[in-house]
């Protein structure tokens, strides 16, 4: 019977031999429609919440320093009597401009899938290579496992 051997903590450096690297190449040929509105829908989603947070943020800094009051005082200057930013009027109308903008580039992703997948009928496809690296294990006793 053969006792197995005490981990150690220590691995065996015998290995010295070097990952094999291998080229693939794959062929894409469709994009599914589908899979491009959910990604563009979540991507288009997430850059809105983005603006519309740093557009709060950055209103705010330009109140706390008085840069508004100085663009209305600015802009009063050139003969316009009363010039004033409403601040909730304009977030509310980049929101609303947002979620239209949100939807138009969702479809407009979805039509450009369904335009890939028209074009590779015609040409095969877009041929992409990658590399793909051997991954090696080594065990306590240096036994190299793929």
């Amino acid at each position: 019977m053969v006792k197995p051997r005490a981990y150690t903590g220590r691995v065996s450096k015998t290995s010295t031999r070097a990952p094999r690297v291998r080229r693939v190449s794959r062929v894409i040929r469709e994009i599914d429609p589908w899979s491009a509105f959910k990604v563009g829908l979540a991507f288009h989603l997430v850059v809105y919440f983005t603006v519309l947070i740093a557009s709060v943020l950055l209103w705010s800094v330009a109140s706390a320093t008085g840069t508004i009051d100085n663009i209305e005082r600015f802009m009063m200057s050139f003969g316009w009597e009363t010039f004033e930013f409403n601040g909730w009027q304009l977030l509310l109308n980049e929101m609303l401009l947002g979620l239209l903008l949100v939807a138009l580039l969702t479809i407009v992703w979805v039509l450009g899938a369904t335009m890939f997948n028209l074009i590779t009928d015609l040409v095969g496809g877009i041929r992409v290579s990658v590399l793909e690296e051997e991954v090696l294990v080594t065990s306590v006793e240096g036994e190299e496992r793929r």
